[in-house]
């Protein structure tokens, strides 16, 4: 993999970081049934750390092709 390939990687996840971070606080919708709020909270924030990973990963490709 090559340098712009990591960084266009690292900007799609970027994006999906930030639509995840705006699932994670905007739980209104969910309230009314408790189990899928729970669901929908675990799953964001796991889906938050395997995107960090991923990041760190494009980020280390990224330093190393320089």
């Amino acid at each position: 993999m090559n340098k712009e390939v990591a960084e266009y990687i690292n900007d799609l996840l970027s994006e999906r970081e930030t639509l995840m971070e705006e699932r994670k606080y905007d739980t209104n919708q969910w309230q009314s049934i408790p189990e899928l709020e729970a669901d929908l909270k675990e799953d964001t924030e796991w889906e938050l750390g395997m995107i960090y990973q991923a990041q760190k990963a494009m980020d280390y490709i990224i330093e190393e092709d320089v």
